[in-house]
């Protein structure tokens, strides 16, 4: 009754948040996608999402297919892979580097899940974090990095994997916590604290601050956890992925705020050599991050 094209359209539904760019991603006319679709929904004798909103919401029937093939779809993909590599050159290592600090939220259960499916494959991060791994990358020193800056694109393949709101955070009782959001004025004499990575490298100064004036300090912490108690602490500012902000708002220690009056929207990036990209393993790790993100 419910076949795996059922579910690789709901999964894509939600990724895309619309019936146009799911009919796009999937190689289908709209019609064909609604029919699909309504068929569905009649076999089922349910509707899986409300129509006319955006992005999609789905019905409580539609989260549990959605669950369905979450659960399903990277089993599928990891089989088929097992398949093809089967034929090809055996990996029996990935060397990883991270470009971005706060991945790591996310990154560990990723790689735990997929090394369930790949218990022979050793998914190497010693080298963890690196504001600058691409060229490790191009010198075959490493297999993948996660970043958010494309550099040498015509040698390298950027697969994007999802974008995410980067926010202000300030404790509670700071002066900028009642404002709609943030300007790069706002932050001219504010203490900024961040990751010990090159200003210019910085997403804030490189997307959001840019030739604005700032007279203020840049301090930088190893930790991600000293960062939200020193901003709690009201000793600093600090910009941070909504992923990671989020826990820590919903206790009440920080308060997060737009950048700018449209937000601060960044991509993530899996980058790899573009010789590898079609290979199984590489595609299996690559969808799994995409399902855990964080989001």
């Amino acid at each position: 009754m419910i076949d795996i094209k059922h579910l690789k359209t709901i999964a894509t539904l939600k990724e895309t948040g619309s019936l146009v760019n799911t009919a796009r991603e999937l190689f289908l006319t709209q019609s064909a996608l609604s029919h699909q679709i309504k068929d569905l929904e009649n076999k089922l004798d349910c509707q899986l999402f409300e129509r006319k909103t955006q992005p999609v919401r789905f019905t409580p029937q539609g989260m549990l297919l959605l669950e369905l093939a979450n659960e399903v779809l990277p089993r599928v993909e990891a089989t088929k892979c097992r398949l093809k590599e089967s034929l090809n050159q055996p990996i029996s290592n990935l060397r990883l580097s991270v470009e971005c600090h706060a991945c790591f939220h996310w990154l560990l259960p990723t790689i735990k899940e997929f090394n369930n499916f790949w218990p022979d494959i050793k998914v190497d991060y010693e080298r963890g974090f690196s504001y600058d791994a691409i060229p490790d990358l191009m010198n075959d020193e490493l297999d993948l990095v996660l970043t958010s800056d494309i550099r040498e694109p015509d040698q390298l393949e950027y697969a994007h994997l999802f974008d995410f709101k980067l926010k202000l955070i300030v404790a509670p009782d700071h002066e900028l916590a009642k404002k709609a959001y943030v300007t790069a004025l706002d932050l001219k004499n504010e203490t900024i604290i961040s990751y010990p990575i090159p200003r210019e490298r910085q997403d804030i100064f490189k997307h959001f601050i840019q030739n604005a004036r700032f007279d203020g300090t840049l301090k930088t912490v190893d930790q991600g956890l000293l960062i939200f108690q020193l901003v709690s602490a009201g000793m600093g500012v600090a910009a941070l992925p909504d992923w990671l902000v989020t826990p820590y708002e919903s206790q009440g220690l920080i308060k997060s705020i737009p950048l700018g009056a449209l937000g601060l929207t960044r991509p993530m990036y899996l980058a790899m050599k573009k010789n590898m990209k079609d290979n199984p393993v590489y595609r299996h790790f690559l969808n799994t991050c995409k399902l855990n993100n964080g989001r």
